[in-house]
């Protein structure tokens, strides 16, 4: 989803935030941190368990996108889920993609949005979001999340961008 001047409010778990860090290459690690900074989620590096203002890390995002381009921000999302902690034992691409409307609520307080999954075939899902991510960060989030739950390789399509964005998610 594009995001608008309407950002939403709410917040969002700091170990989402933290994969602005730990999820880039250490060369870009410095410049995330000082983005992080300009947003006023300060040193020291966001704590897993605290929570910050979800407009805050979008913007960060935004930053991402514009000076470092998709891919970069493609690139953030897919090291997301390694970094979550997911709260059951999932055994495959499609229980990944299944336990994501769980798995945004446990990370976000107080923001719109969700997941809806769809099984298509044995190695293909259809997700619509209603969240306020950017199109990019979730086709790499998409990506990343199958290929977490043992997909070799995965790939995300971004079938629609609006209200609510469409993603067809294949291994």
């Amino acid at each position: 989803m594009t995001l608008t001047a309407n950002e939403p409010s709410g917040t969002v778990r700091g170990e989402l935030v933290q994969v602005c860090i730990d999820g880039v290459m250490s060369v870009y690690q410095s410049r995330m941190r000082n983005m992080l900074d300009e947003e006023g989620i300060e040193k020291p590096d966001p704590e897993p368990d605290e929570w910050y203002p979800l407009a805050n890390f979008l913007e960060v995002l935004r930053t991402v996108e514009e000076n470092t381009g998709e891919s970069a921000l493609a690139k953030i999302g897919e090291s997301t889920p390694r970094f979550l902690d997911w709260s059951r034992i999932i055994d495959s691409p499609h229980e990944g993609l299944d336990h994501l409307p769980e798995m945004y609520e446990a990370e976000h307080r107080q923001v719109a949005g969700q997941y809806t999954y769809e099984k298509v075939d044995e190695t293909h899902a259809r997700i619509t979001s209603t969240t306020p991510y950017p199109a990019q960060w979730e086709k790499g989030f998409l990506k990343g999340t199958a290929q977490h739950f043992g997909a070799e390789h995965a790939h995300a399509d971004i079938d629609d961008d609006g209200p609510e964005t469409t993603f067809e998610v294949r291994w």
